[in-house]
């Protein structure tokens, strides 16, 4: 595709949907790096935004549709990074039967399996979560919940294990530890993660399987709030693929970061920032 063939569809685009909230584009740049880097790191990027909404008055977080966008951008991210893992799942569904094939189907149906929860705590309790993201208190000390967490599975885990494939109650309980991330501050990959090595996974499969965990979440809400996506313009199309290349760079990072046994940075990240906000909020 040609420069000009870009630039043609961006005008048909900008035609077809009405102007958009003006942001600055570097607003957009910075929100675009924000998201991709905590949709995907273990420190929670609904506590970060809780964050920013209560001390920068000036910020109340981006308009609807970029958020929408934004999301899609991080979406992107796992489509491209998990590519290949997709397209033999999915392939696994249709004909065949070799070994290779059944592992994949059972690892789909696990998947599926582990998004159950999530899906069910997200529609049932929607505004009761929505409430959460006002509660700055709330959010302080749920990052400490998640440092401990990523603490407990890093000593966990330190214990070597057999390579296993994740079953049912594998699938189950880190699908519900899925559900309660969406309380702000607790950290999705993190939460994920960590049950996934404290119930005796691999590091590298505890990881993976984290990620792909997430997409059908990650599709669902992004499906359910493109009603949102009225309007668009060219800062937004920056924040996107800003979130869509760092969030690439931020799923490597965390992979990495598992299977070098360093989640205690992360870990120490949020216990300073969580002992910050509860010192800020409770004395002051």
């Amino acid at each position: 595709m040609t420069i000009n063939e870009i630039i043609a569809i961006f005008n048909i685009t900008k035609a077809v949907l009405p102007a958009s909230p003006a942001i600055p584009c570097y607003v957009a740049v910075i929100l675009g790096i924000v998201q991709g880097l905590t949709e995907f790191l273990p420190v929670s990027s609904s506590g970060h935004l809780v964050v920013m909404q209560h001390y920068l008055s000036d910020f109340t977080g981006p308009p609807l549709p970029f958020d929408v966008l934004l999301h899609g951008g991080t979406l992107v991210s796992l489509l491209i990074y998990f590519f290949k893992d997709i397209k033999a799942i999915i392939a696994s569904f249709f004909g065949g039967g070799t070994e290779e094939k059944r592992e994949n189907r059972k690892l789909g149906w696990m998947i599926i399996l582990g998004s159950v929860p999530a899906g069910i705590v997200g529609i049932a309790f929607m505004d009761f979560f929505e409430a959460l993201f006002s509660n700055i208190k709330m959010v302080s000390f749920m990052f400490l919940v998640t440092a401990a967490l990523l603490l407990v599975a890093e000593k966990r885990s330190k214990v070597e294990v057999e390579e296993r494939r994740i079953g049912v109650v594998d699938a189950i309980v880190i699908g519900l530890a899925q559900a309660v991330a969406i309380i702000p501050g607790i950290s999705r990959s993190g939460s994920t993660i960590a049950l996934g090595l404290i119930l005796g996974l691999k590091r590298e499969t505890a990881a993976r399987f984290s990620f792909l965990l997430s997409i059908p979440a990650v599709l669902g809400a992004f499906i359910l709030n493109l009603k949102n996506l009225d309007s668009i313009n060219f800062p937004y199309i920056v924040g996107v693929l800003l979130a869509a290349g760092v969030g690439l760079l931020a799923i490597k990072l965390t992979i990495n970061a598992v299977v070098v046994k360093k989640l205690w940075i992360f870990s120490l990240y949020l216990m300073i920032l969580g002992v910050t906000l509860v010192f800020l909020n409770f004395l002051f």
